[in-house]
């Protein structure tokens, strides 16, 4: 079992990894072409911007699951 967590928990950690990396990507692109974009792509930006974050909140609260699971 404890292999099975360490695992997970590994999963978890690549794709928080991944998904602040995007993030920091995301964040230089707006800095660098939002004055090109339509508001369309403004919401459109907005709106993957708030699901990403969504996401990074449920893998840190997965990871910190995990991590007191393997602690136990």
């Amino acid at each position: 079992m404890p292999n099975a967590l360490q695992e997970r928990l590994d999963r978890v950690e690549r794709d928080l990894k991944l998904f602040k990396e995007f993030d920091k990507v995301e964040k230089a692109r707006l800095n660098s072409e939002s004055y090109l974009w339509t508001a369309e792509d403004r919401i459109e930006w907005q709106e993957t911007q708030s699901d990403n974050a969504r996401r990074i909140r449920e893998l840190i609260e997965e990871r910190e699951a995990l991590r007191s699971q393997l602690a136990s």
